[in-house]
């Protein structure tokens, strides 16, 4: 069991790093923000129009909250940011993943229009092909797809250059992200123990039993939750914890989980 729970720590580990060089840096110093300007969806260009301001608006301005980095044994990852308007409100959804032993990987961006998904942009490669693939879909307010198109090359920079081409419609869903990104169902935070890596300790949480998520968080300082854990570990396997965590960047650019604040409720993580 200590051996397979290092495997998992060393996988998530491993993402986090490899996600560094892509964080999101402080809107500290940003200008005053401006408002998100809404487009009527009549059609394919308002439809693009509305995604090229959402894309632009994040990146001035836009606020983000991150799910944990989850792993499973099998190679399966998963790790979602949702960018944020003035009102708090989701309007991009970025779902990074990697399918069961590593066959296809690559990133499932969702764009929502009053609360409901408009486009979806799928960008990926597999094992199976040497493309990578983009694919792009709209959708009606009631979530029926309306139209799918894709394009693939050899690279990405290839990719931007390449023509679409009218594909069966395809709908991405958005809901297993958003369980990621509330950490509900297979994605709930159920204590999984304590993990040794050199100087450092790990907090394990995810689901139980075997072939769930799992996700890691460094634990730098004792309080008093944590140490009523360390007192009897075994009482409190499989509980639900509730979690504050931030992302730390090293120098080097290395990036982890730290654990900031964990309760057996939700009214005391608050």
């Amino acid at each position: 069991m200590k051996n397979l729970n290092l495997f998992i720590l060393a996988m998530l580990l491993t993402l986090t790093a490899c996600k560094s060089s892509n964080s999101k840096k402080s809107n500290n110093n940003q200008p005053p923000q401006k408002g998100l300007i809404v487009y009527k969806l009549k059609d394919e260009k308002s439809f693009d129009k509305q995604m090229m301001e959402i894309d632009s608006f994040v990146l001035a301005y836009g606020q983000f909250a991150s799910s944990l980095d989850y792993s499973k044994e099998d190679k399966t990852t998963i790790h979602v940011d949702a960018h944020l308007d003035n009102d708090d409100n989701i309007v991009k959804l970025v779902d990074n993943f990697t399918d069961k032993d590593a066959t296809r990987m690559g990133t499932n961006t969702f764009y929502l229009h009053n609360g409901k998904v408009f486009i979806t942009k799928e960008i990926f490669t597999s094992t199976s092909s040497s493309f990578i693939s983009e694919r792009i879909s709209y959708y009606a307010p009631n979530g029926i797809c309306l139209k799918s198109k894709e394009r693939k090359a050899v690279s990405e920079a290839a990719l931007q250059k390449a023509t679409f081409d009218a594909v069966p419609k395809t709908v991405c869903n958005i809901d297993r992200a958003m369980r990621a990104l509330n950490q509900e169902k297979e994605f709930a935070t159920t204590f999984q123990g304590f993990i040794q890596s050199g100087k450092d300790s790990y907090m394990l949480v995810g689901t139980p039993g075997a072939g769930g998520y799992t996700s890691a968080l460094k634990v730098r300082q004792n309080d008093p939750f944590i140490t009523e854990i360390r007192k009897d570990e075994l009482r409190y396997l499989n509980g639900t914890i509730y979690l504050q965590f931030e992302k730390i960047q090293e120098v080097g650019g290395f990036t982890y989980q730290s654990f900031i604040k964990g309760s057996w409720s939700k009214e005391g993580i608050k």
